[in-house]
């Protein structure tokens, strides 16, 4: 991989004299995968198998290095603008992987947690760093937009590699000509339904994960009532299965869905 995009600043312009690549001064014969923990009750004489409440999986940290492109050492104003890029944040930030041709090939959300320089003759060979992730894997992000007038059914294509676990999306939504019902059916989710009123020319977003619904406008928190919720109780957040989903949108509106899915390729920054 050629580098990567964190906090803003990039690999390739984060010092002026040369763009940084990403690089290992220890060889491995070994890539970082994953690493879970059982989670199962006490066995009794009653109960000689304990009961099972699923697993949890370890944070994944991983280590490798940056040097210049040109394989000059850094001088000491360099080393310290890397530096201070890599070690200010105190809390979990995306890290874009980038490859050669510029494309984004995965995203990891954290914080580097420690650097190691490498003094050469005239400055700084490179820099060692622990990147310690906030899940297990890496993730992905997917995003869907739908011009609907009337009525619209599709297929949306969940392409998580976590096959146990529903995704809950974010979903936009933008009603251009007048206050009306928008309704959104999971036919795949025994047809469970959102319905909810959306104000003309004023963008929703609703955070399925998090149940939150805000003005994309001010970001500012719409209250249940105003979308047309009155029983909490009785409120169906969108979520989508691994695979296929049968979806239908009933309204006039423009929808975007978007969600970020969990991307098993051990290595990924490699």
């Amino acid at each position: 991989m050629s580098g990567f995009i964190y906090k803003g600043k990039s690999t390739e312009s984060v010092i002026s004299s040369s763009p940084l690549m990403l690089a290992t001064f220890n060889f491995s014969d070994s890539i970082t995968g994953s690493k879970r923990e059982n989670i199962i009750g006490d066995t009794t004489l009653t109960r000689p198998i304990p009961n099972e409440y699923g697993t949890q999986s370890s944070a994944l940290t991983f280590e490798y290095a940056l040097v210049k492109k040109t394989r000059e050492p850094f001088n000491d104003e360099e080393q310290i603008i890397v530096e201070t890029w890599l070690s200010s944040p105190k809390f979990s930030n995306d890290l874009q992987i980038i490859d050669c041709k510029g494309n984004e090939v995965c995203t990891y959300c954290g914080k580097f947690t420690s650097t190691e320089w490498k003094p050469c003759c005239g400055g700084w060979a490179g820099v060692s760093f622990t990147f310690e992730n906030n899940s297990a894997y890496p993730k992905k992000h997917f995003e869907h937009t739908y011009t609907v007038t009337g009525s619209l059914k599709f297929d949306l294509n969940c392409q998580s590699n976590e096959l146990e676990e529903f995704v809950y999306p974010v979903i936009k939504i933008f009603e251009p000509n007048e206050t009306a019902t928008v309704t959104i059916r999971n036919i795949t989710d025994n047809n469970n339904t959102m319905t909810l009123r959306a104000f003309q020319r004023l963008p929703i977003t609703l955070d399925c994960e998090h149940c939150i619904p805000t003005d994309k406008t001010t970001n500012g928190v719409i209250s249940y009532s105003d979308l047309g919720w009155q029983d909490v109780g009785n409120i169906y957040w969108l979520r989508l299965y691994p695979g296929i989903n049968k979806i239908e949108i009933t309204g006039n509106a423009e929808v975007t869905i978007s969600y970020n899915v969990p991307y098993k390729k051990v290595g990924g920054w490699i």
